[in-house]
């Protein structure tokens, strides 16, 4: 008698992402006839987590880690595939306006805030601080930064307990109430790159790899695109 948990597809992801998985995900569920259970969690703690022997399915997160995963047995090497590219970006309550994306412009607009929240235990966080130490701004912001858990910046900017929230451009487009008023310099090279990996110990490889070739198809590039992220080639 087959196991029906065989008919479902185990996925880990990065938060990052959330809002487009849970667009495309069902699609391929529809199509296959396949059932997908998805847990989300900040890139470093994904990392740790499969690191410390949690199985599932299909995986998603920053390439760094994967390669540290594969290097330690975790993953399948050969089915390691780019997924997006996702500019760290400055999300604001109000109406829409243009996004400044020059270092100058940036760093003014970093410069002249009252409170900026950032969260201290994701990658993106980790790479804001590593983009004001670069752009000198490390002392002048120090007490105008406000650490907090996975999700909450784009949720205390729309609520008005901060003026700036730093996140994936995807995530600050798909909150309520806040929109992009910046990105990152290019120059800097602060983007957000996630890729997409199966576990050694997955019961559903041709399952798991269908579902890779379906996140990988250019049909869906022009919605990710409208999501702040593109693609990219490993």
């Amino acid at each position: 008698m087959s196991n029906p948990d065989e008919a479902e597809i185990r996925v880990l992801s990065a938060v990052a992402i959330h809002a487009e998985l849970e667009e495309l995900l069902p699609r391929f569920s529809r199509e296959r006839g396949l059932g997908i259970q998805v847990k989300y969690d900040v890139n470093p703690a994904v990392a740790k987590r499969v690191m410390a022997g949690e199985v599932f399915d299909v995986g998603l997160n920053n390439p760094w880690y994967v390669e540290a995963m594969i290097a330690q047995g975790c993953v399948i090497p050969d089915v390691h595939v780019p997924f997006g590219r996702i500019p760290l970006a400055i999300g604001a309550a109000g109406p829409e306006r243009e996004i400044v994306s020059s270092q100058e412009e940036v760093r003014d607009l970093l410069a002249s805030a009252d409170t900026i929240a950032y969260t201290d235990i994701g990658t993106s966080g980790k790479t804001f601080l590593r983009a004001i130490k670069v752009m000198g701004l490390e002392q002048q912001l120090a007490d105008r930064l406000r650490p907090m858990g996975a999700g909450e910046p784009p949720l205390a900017v729309s609520q008005g307990c901060v003026q700036y929230a730093i996140a994936p451009l995807s995530r600050i487009i798909a909150a309520p109430g806040i929109v992009p008023v910046a990105t990152f310099p290019g120059e800097l090279d602060l983007s957000i790159d996630m890729s997409m990996f199966v576990h050694i110990r997955s019961k559903r490889r041709e399952a798991s790899a269908q579902l890779i070739r379906f996140l990988s198809d250019a049909a869906h590039d022009a919605y990710l695109l409208s999501h702040g992220i593109a693609r990219y080639k490993a």
